[in-house]
């Protein structure tokens, strides 16, 4: 996703980041997302992160547990992307 995002903002607002957190601090900074969707994508990058490198059931039953809401997110940024490219 934040590849995506990170192409969007290169294309159509002229941004250069280069990592995930970077990528969605300058969606923010832009506009295209409100603060507590910002804190939540940060959220949901941090736990991709975790889950590559755990091995304890806890963590990832309660990183399971949050899959849905960034579903939501990501849909969310999906269609920011959809509409804003589509209109520049």
């Amino acid at each position: 996703m934040w590849k995506s995002v990170k192409k969007f903002l290169e294309e159509f607002e002229g941004i250069t980041c280069r990592s995930p957190k970077g990528c969605i601090r300058e969606l923010l900074s832009v506009g295209l997302i409100s603060e507590n969707d910002s804190i939540e994508l940060r959220r949901m990058i941090d736990n991709r992160s975790i889950t590559v490198h755990t091995y304890h059931q806890e963590i990832a039953e309660q990183i399971f547990g949050n899959i849905g809401s960034y579903i939501g997110l990501m849909r969310k940024i999906l269609s920011i992307i959809k509409g804003s490219g589509s209109s520049g």
